[in-house]
């Protein structure tokens, strides 16, 4: 069993990980002392975990379950407010806590409706996928999109615990799982490259993982995540650095229309930006083909089409890292590195400015993925 602190400045919560983690949850969910809660779930899971969920807040007052889809699509406002209006219409109150039940996404809006409702009420993550249990709860940003981009309206939250029951992410087909090493790869690269030959020796592009290593997985990231969020719980420094691939990521995420996870996403995106250092003379050759491959051994295939591609100029215009600096005209704001665990730091700034034109040359040459990996060749 994995018992964790996690410790972002001065706020802290509790994040417990294993096989019956849940089952070992209760003083978590006694401590606080809430007699009703919001249960806020995927209607897309399994039937046994939002049972077996309901059961243990069941335990402890009156519970209310609100199931909705939780996509890219509905991560909006709208979903926001729908959920507090049932959530008042049922009852709650200033001693009811939300909780949430699914995915990032899941997790987003049920963050936002905890912040809002009353002014913000206890929040508890139940992460069902690996992506929101080493990535999503393991901060403090709630936001949902507009159209015009993602995670565009927003605030800080602080949950105050975290349960990941193994045996709900043994129900994930292997593409979530990949999804959620992508964000793995992205922090051993960004934060904590001396534990990548640690992590490959776990990997197999077909898988499937134990608990065991889907645990190690997870603790490889609370140690990332929180070695630059100690300082910055924030995410406005050093912790930019977990915006690493996210430029084109989302962009691709939107324009592709659910075609492909966030991971995935993150994944073409980390290779375009590395593709971008090794142009600025910030990464080698053989830093460039490590991002390659460690994507190859987690078995990920992203293609762009030419229509995906063109719409995904309009996405990154509107980036949400834009306004850290003073733009310049045609260039986009990346997160790049400057070799292996380190940040590149422009003009003091953790925000590189890059022609748009060199992106789109990016975008276009990692386009088709499995030729880019056969080009660039494996890293030993």
């Amino acid at each position: 069993m994995l018992e964790r602190t996690i410790q972002f400045g001065a706020h802290a919560y509790a994040f417990l990980c294993g096989d019956g983690a849940l089952d070992q949850f209760s003083p978590a969910i006694a401590a606080l002392s809430a007699d009703r809660f919001i249960l806020i779930a995927d209607k897309e899971l399994p039937p046994f975990i939002k049972a077996r969920t309901l059961h243990a807040f069941e335990e402890h007052g009156k519970v209310h379950l609100i199931e909705t889809a939780f996509g890219e699509a509905n991560k909006h406002l709208q979903t926001v407010q729908h959920i507090c209006e049932q959530a008042v219409a049922w009852g709650a109150d200033r001693r009811t806590a939300v909780v949430a039940l699914g995915g990032g996404v899941a997790g987003n809006v049920a963050g936002m409706a905890a912040a809002l409702l009353y002014r913000g009420l206890p929040l508890i993550h139940i992460p069902t996928t690996l992506m929101a249990a080493s990535d999503s709860v393991l901060s403090l940003k709630q936001a949902v999109n507009l159209r015009h981009g993602k995670n565009l309206v927003g605030t800080y939250y602080t949950p105050r615990a975290v349960c990941v029951e193994l045996t709900f992410l043994r129900t994930l087909p292997m593409r979530e799982i990949r999804s959620g090493l992508c964000e793995l790869v992205k922090n051993l690269l960004a934060i904590k490259p001396e534990r990548i030959p640690e992590f490959r020796t776990l990997l197999r592009p077909l898988g499937p993982y134990t608990d065991q290593e889907m645990e190690r997985f997870i603790d490889f990231c609370i140690d990332a995540k929180t070695e630059v969020m100690r300082h910055d719980p924030y995410e406005r420094n050093e912790g930019l650095v977990l915006e690493y691939g996210h430029t084109v990521g989302h962009a691709l995420e939107l324009a592709c229309k659910g075609r492909y996870s966030h991971g995935e996403c993150v994944g073409f995106g980390m290779r375009c930006a590395a593709y971008i250092a090794e142009r600025f003379g910030l990464l080698s050759e053989y830093e460039v083909r490590l991002h390659e491959d460690l994507l190859r051994q987690i078995g990920v295939k992203v293609k762009v089409s030419a229509q995906q591609m063109a719409e995904m100029e309009a996405y990154w215009l509107k980036d949400n890292k834009r306004g850290y600096r003073q733009s310049q005209p045609d260039h986009i704001g990346f997160v790049l590195l400057n070799g292996l665990g380190r940040m590149n730091k422009e003009s003091g700034s953790s925000i590189t400015f890059v022609p748009q034109s060199l992106v789109r040359e990016a975008v276009h040459a990692m386009a088709c993925s499995q030729e880019a990996v056969k080009a660039h060749g494996h890293v030993d």
